[in-house]
């Protein structure tokens, strides 16, 4: 954990010192139409009352630069991609919120990116909201489908609504830091996605937002990712296919570190993701292939949830939680109330260690406090 802490701060530093800005200032006027290729580079751009919108399959290219900008109900987007390309290299982007009032447990309606035909190509840039629960940074459309993002080595602070990846296929979300966001941090509703090494921080913001919903997904790889106190859940998913899970950190979440789901209608989901759900998604389908492994799930409230499953694999997972009385240990850490209706469960080689903190005493050097976690019954100290 201190490597990867010092790792993020590394990261910071290195992208505040590779940004460098000429005294060229830009102002962008509003609406103003890309259908030629063009490139920012070593510029501030001042998009305070302004907007970028890429037709004809042109590509806009920002590097190097400093992008000044504004959301407001009149100025609901920044950079509206209508048929092209968006490339974002090493800039700063510092957006504020104007007349927006805070509306953390509803959808944000502005989004400094807004995406309908093109492809987008994000790599090594900070983004900074100045307002929390106002606004979000990117999203797509769910009538077009989208392809081929890439988004990777960048920082996003603040914004309410973060990733929106909507009928997207063969996106790459790798290497990213997520500091206080609220609502979706990272929604995927498509197929092929690599999520890699990825730190999300402090998701929900106190209110609501889980760190990563996947929905209506096949064959999706989650590996090497941090989550650090999600508000809900850490990752969620719903009513996909063919994932793989592998050798990541969820750590003090307040409610399930991964919920595994397959009908909506069966349970509670929360309003941000029933918006997001696309019409045709309600059918007698099972969430199907499963993997679970080499996860390190600490002092979340809760492990593992899944219901309605067609092959789940479950091995080689660390847990650890802190209860109040043995009763409730080995009730909810029982698979028989956590996992239901799930066909073709393997679950090997997982081990349970009593969480301490300090308010509940204890020491968590000893070795004999990692026990093996039973498939059934639950944990019994």
């Amino acid at each position: 954990m201190r490597n990867i802490i010092k790792g993020i701060i590394c990261s910071l530093t290195l992208l505040s010192i590779n940004i460098a800005y000429a005294a060229t200032t830009i102002v962008v006027a509003p609406n103003t139409t890309i259908t030629e290729s063009q490139t920012f580079d070593h510029v501030t751009l001042d998009m305070q009352n302004g907007s970028f919108i890429i037709k004809n399959k042109a590509t806009l290219t920002i590097k190097n630069s400093m992008v000044i900008g504004s959301l407001s109900n009149l100025h609901p987007n920044i950079i509206n991609i209508d048929d092209g390309n968006l490339v974002l290299s090493k800039n700063t982007f510092e957006i504020q919120a104007v007349d927006i009032t805070p509306h953390p447990k509803t959808q944000a309606l502005q989004h400094l990116i807004q995406v309908a035909l093109g492809n987008v190509n994000i790599d090594g840039n900070h983004f900074k909201m100045n307002q929390e629960f106002t606004a979000g940074l990117l999203i797509t459309t769910a009538s077009i489908a989208t392809t081929g993002f890439k988004i990777t080595n960048n920082i996003f602070e603040h914004f309410h609504g973060v990733l929106y990846l909507i009928a997207s296929d063969n996106a790459l979300i790798a290497n990213n830091i997520f500091n206080r966001n609220s609502y979706g941090n990272l929604v995927v509703i498509g197929n092929n996605a690599q999520i890699l090494n990825n730190v999300i921080h402090y998701a929900g913001n106190n209110y609501l937002g889980n760190a990563m919903d996947i929905i209506d997904a096949q064959n999706v790889k989650i590996q090497g990712n941090l989550i650090l106190t999600p508000t809900c859940h850490g990752i969620y998913v719903l009513h996909s296919s063919n994932l793989w899970i592998d050798h990541n950190h969820i750590v003090g979440g307040i409610t399930y570190a991964m919920n595994i789901y397959a009908y909506p209608e069966k349970f509670k989901v929360e309003k941000y993701v029933a918006d997001l759900l696309p019409k045709h998604l309600i059918k007698p389908l099972l969430s199907n292939n499963i993997t679970i492994t080499n996860n390190y799930l600490s002092q979340n409230r809760y492990g593992v949830a899944a219901s309605d499953v067609n092959t789940l694999t479950v091995k080689n997972n660390y847990f650890s939680q802190r209860f109040l009385d043995n009763t409730s240990r080995k009730f909810w850490t029982d698979n028989k109330v956590l996992l239901q209706h799930v066909l073709n469960l393997t679950w090997k080689n997982n081990w349970y260690k009593e969480a301490f903190s300090q308010d509940m005493h204890g020491d968590n050097s000893k070795s004999f406090q990692m026990i093996p976690f039973p498939e059934t019954g639950g944990i019994s100290l």
